[in-house]
């Protein structure tokens, strides 16, 4: 009874000094009174130096109200989950190598609102050691299997347990590409705080060399079980590789006839040296039909419509119909995929095309055929080689733009060989934090082919992506077009000359409007083509990411004249945010050298990277 009547002066003085004095620091959880309901005004964490803010609220389950968000109330702030963040924070550093980092706080009362303040003491980190790999039975030690092998950490770095398990598994999946079905691999950290070190050991039993044995597949209804079989790229008697099991899914999921699949390795008990596959699908819809419309400052109002048939006659043949709407570029296409065209690597496609053409240089109407193969030669490298075949035709040319290209010819057919390869080994389509993609096109056109125009064209482009440090990724690009006629200027299409500026370009200017332009203000475009561009790209707050770039690019009329000496550049700032279709970024680009009738600035919306 004297404690309950104690404890009620202690809260009714407690409330009386928080009314007397608005904003009370120095609090604990346990000063809290239980029964009321307060709410979180924002966290303040300091004492983070290895780590970035974000990187350690990332690990709290206690939230801040996003600051752009005024109009959502502030979240409830809950004691026990609170005490739960602190360790959450200290076991945030402890895998990271800090594990004499130290987590204190107080928190900060107004009225029914609180503020934590959460330091870090983050002393110093633990360093690797020794690193050792025994191998049971006599087995090949990791460099015997592959010379380039090694481990994701060194001696001397920081102890990441992150790092630490992944080396396990860099360990397991080295030892079952080499044919070691039944690898294991244990691993053992001895971390010792007094003199900051770790040492670490990973004993691998490999077991015996393993072969593939015979197949079962389940979960077939409608799709014929010999499509699935077509697409793996192992055979029974061969020996064991966990890639070709995971090179097998992705052809089988490439079907898009699946909404499930799975691969597992079974147990043998006759023999351990021979491993049985057991494929397990789930069939999904055999058509899709998708829409959507849109807005872009380059193409301004979008729509698209599309049909696809996954599986035409069997066989995995895809049959695509769709149709591209925009101020800009009408299209309407048709196109067949016929995989393993020959081998297992390859696919045929034919497709054919109606495209309507609005730019200010021209309208053009193209119809067109374009046959070709694709190859894989790689996870990271694509080939194709096919023939374009196109009747063009060009209308709403100005006279001035005419006169100053030379002559041009009005319509005609393209007809010729193409061909290209593409090396792209980053991680993500749509947001590429590291890798690089080079690419080089080429097509020709000519009178031995049944054409009338006569030329020659190639592109080449390389981007690469990196990460320099306080979460910032460098993003670079170059591209370098050449093309020339084989008889008059004209001969070289209007919809097939370079041009430079706007969108996926050089920022800054408008459409199309880098280069020489015409008495009338028309674009030429050319047959020389330059650009580059370098971009800085961080992420700010929440989902919201930034980015400062800087694009130059110049068009010149003749052959093998790439302008260098009389680039014209943009920059400015972007700002975007993630989303589930990838990142939205809205730009502002600013020219180094306004051409004639346009705008200071430019702004500019994607959805996805421009590059």
């Amino acid at each position: 009874m004297a404690r309950s009547f104690l404890a009620a002066i202690v809260i009714a003085l407690l409330s009386i000094f928080l009314i007397a004095n608005p904003e009370a620091v120095g609090f604990t959880v346990a000063d809290i009174d239980s029964s009321q309901h307060y709410k979180l005004e924002k966290i303040d964490l300091s004492g983070e130096h290895a780590f970035s803010r974000d990187a350690v609220v990332s690990v709290m389950t206690t939230k801040e109200r996003p600051w752009y968000q005024v109009w959502k109330p502030l979240p409830d702030f809950d004691t026990q989950a609170f005490t739960d963040d602190l360790a959450h924070i200290e076991r945030f550093y402890e895998a990271r190598g800090y594990y004499n980092a130290h987590v204190t706080y107080d928190l900060t009362l107004s009225r029914d609102k609180v503020t934590p303040h959460i330091s870090v003491s983050e002393d110093q980190s633990i360093r690797v050691a020794t690193i050792d790999i025994t191998v049971a039975n006599s087995a090949p030690p990791p460099q015997e299997l592959d010379r380039s092998f090694k481990l994701p950490f060194n001696k001397d770095d920081v102890f990441d347990q992150d790092a630490y398990q992944t080396g396990a598994q860099d360990l397991l999946n080295l030892y079952t590409t080499h044919s070691f079905a039944h690898a294991k691999v244990r691993r053992h950290a001895v971390v010792e705080v007094v003199p900051l070190q770790a040492r670490i050991r990973y004993d691998v039993e490999p077991g015996g060399r393993c072969v593939f044995g015979n197949t079962k597949i389940i979960g077939i209804k409608k799709v014929d079980s010999k499509l699935i079989e077509e697409q793996l790229i192992y055979k029974s008697g061969e020996p064991f590789d966990s890639r070709k099991l995971a090179a097998s899914r992705s052809a089988i999921v490439g079907l898009n006839l699946f909404s499930a699949v799975d691969i597992e390795q079974e147990e043998n008990p006759t023999d351990r040296a021979v491993v049985p596959i057991t494929i397990s699908v789930h069939e999904g819809p055999k058509h899709s039909l998708s829409a959507g419309a849109g807005y872009n400052t380059e193409t301004q109002l979008n729509a698209t419509i599309g049909w696809t048939d996954y599986n035409v006659l069997g066989g995995g043949r895809q049959l695509s119909v769709t149709g591209n709407y925009s101020n800009v570029n009408s299209t309407f296409d048709v196109k067949l995929l016929q995989p393993r065209f020959f081998s297992p690597k390859s696919s045929l496609t034919l497709e054919a095309s109606q495209q309507q053409q609005t730019y200010q240089t021209y309208t053009g109407n193209i119809s067109g055929l374009d046959p070709h193969v694709d190859y894989k030669l790689s996870s990271s490298l694509t080939a194709f080689a096919g023939w374009r075949v196109e009747y063009m035709k060009f209308n709403s040319v100005n006279a001035s733009t005419i006169k100053a290209i030379g002559g041009f010819r009005r319509s005609g057919i393209l007809s010729g060989p193409s061909a290209g390869v593409t090396f792209n080994n980053t991680e993500d389509p749509f947001n590429p934090q590291s890798g690089e993609i080079l690419s080089l096109l080429g097509n020709l056109s000519d009178h031995s082919f049944g054409a009338d125009y006569r030329y020659w064209r190639v592109l080449a482009e390389a981007r690469k992506y990196q990460l320099v440090g306080w979460q910032t990724v460098l993003a670079t690009r170059l591209k370098v077009g050449l093309s020339d006629t084989q008889s008059t200027i004209g001969d070289v299409p209007l919809s097939e000359r370079f041009y430079s500026g706007g969108e996926g370009s050089v920022r800054g200017y408008g459409l199309r409007r880098i280069g020489p332009l015409s008495a009338s203000n028309d674009p030429l475009g050319g047959l020389s083509l330059i650009e580059g561009s370098v971009e800085l790209r961080r992420r700010l707050i929440w989902k919201l990411n930034g980015a400062l770039f800087f694009d130059c690019g110049q068009v010149a009329t003749q052959p093998y004249d790439l302008r260098v000496d009389a680039l014209q550049c943009g920059y400015g700032p972007a700002a975007g945010m993630n989303s589930p279709v990838g990142p939205i970024n809205f730009y502002v680009g600013f020219p180094t050298e306004k051409p004639r009738g346009d705008s200071s600035w430019q702004f500019y919306f994607s959805i996805g990277q421009y590059f």
